[in-house]
């Protein structure tokens, strides 16, 4: 088995064996969603592995590149995303070896670490490779209705079609809206996303696989979220929040958000409304119209392994020290 660096060339190849692999889904394999995601990202192309045995491509694994901020410094890491192992050539440790190697190669190239939020599945297969359990994902909640969830809960379980299209209207996005980020001064006590108009326009302005909309009053803030359809209603995943100009010192603007959020919900029959944990808690006076309902650890589990951090890893495990979003964090 021979493994080396994925070229340009390799890409009909590496699409194939991901449907081969993988099937469809509710991630359609092309080339046009891998050029988005592995090529066009603007914190750089992906670092991608392949495993040949006998000129057939037989292993893929591709980390997703991301850069980090906090205290002022900006840390490199990168996000464990697709693999692929030829049906044929399952049990050969193919996935466990493209994936050693590749973490060695980056962490020569001065990667931090690594991040990912693994399935029940998978995560095993992590942890026995070095990746180490930060913990649940804390989430905000808002019901709309109680009742009316509780009487979708109790009596429409079924009513709903979870794996419809998706529900989140089109929208055209503003160019005003990528500019605003040129005066965003993020919180730098928390590692936060490096943000940018060039990161809000390739990760939710221009992704294929899901509409995202915009809600902002061009001055003081910009929230960004998709309609999550569910069995028994709809969710409304607010997966990016980015206050201006100091607004979340002034609770005007609280009000600001909730007259644009909660009729959005109205009009398109949503009931639920979720929100990172960690953004919540650094921009809760801008939010206090998300409800009582306390944070509460029910996303994903988040899992890190480290590269270059040395005696710093301990502090990514902490996760009083992370501000990410629903954005950072979800499968795309």
């Amino acid at each position: 088995m021979q493994i080396r660096s994925a070229t340009p060339q390799d890409k009909p190849a590496m699409i194939a064996l991901l449907k081969k692999s993988l099937g469809e889904g509710l991630i359609p394999k092309s080339e046009f969603l891998w050029n988005w995601k592995h090529e066009q990202n603007p914190f750089g192309a992906s670092f991608v592995l392949l495993a040949e045995e006998a000129g057939t491509l037989i292993g893929l694994r591709a980390f997703m590149q991301w850069q980090w901020k906090w205290n002022d410094r900006v840390y490199k890491a990168i996000r464990a995303v697709d693999t692929a192992t030829h049906p044929d050539h399952q049990g050969k440790g193919i996935f466990k070896k493209l994936t050693l190697q590749q973490l060695e190669l980056c962490k020569q190239q001065g990667i931090d670490f690594v991040f990912n939020t693994p399935n029940d599945q998978s995560r095993p297969g992590y942890l026995k490779m070095g990746w180490v359990q930060q913990g649940r994902m804390p989430l905000k909640f808002k019901v709309r209705n109680p009742i009316a969830l509780a009487y979708a809960l109790a009596f429409k379980k079924r009513s709903g079609n979870a794996g419809a299209d998706d529900p989140t209207p089109t929208q055209t996005w503003a160019p005003k809206v990528f500019s605003l980020m040129d005066n965003y001064i993020p919180d730098s006590t928390h590692l936060n996303t490096v943000l940018s108009g060039s990161y809000i326009r390739w990760r939710y302005a221009i992704n294929p696989l899901f509409n995202y909309n915009y809600f902002t009053d061009f001055e003081s803030f910009l929230l960004i979220g998709r309609i999550k359809q569910h069995s028994f209603t709809r969710e409304l995943r607010l997966v990016d929040c980015m206050l201006f100009n100091n607004p979340s010192a002034n609770r005007r603007i609280n009000s600001r958000i909730s007259k644009v959020v909660l009729p959005y919900c109205k009009k398109h029959k949503i009931q639920v409304i979720s929100f990172s944990g960690q953004q919540y808690q650094s921009h809760q006076s801008a939010l206090n119209w998300m409800g009582i309902i306390p944070v509460q650890n029910r996303g994903p589990i988040v899992t890190l392994r480290d590269l270059n951090m040395n005696e710093k890893f301990p502090e990514l495990l902490d996760i009083k020290n992370w501000g990410y979003s629903l954005g950072d964090m979800e499968l795309f």
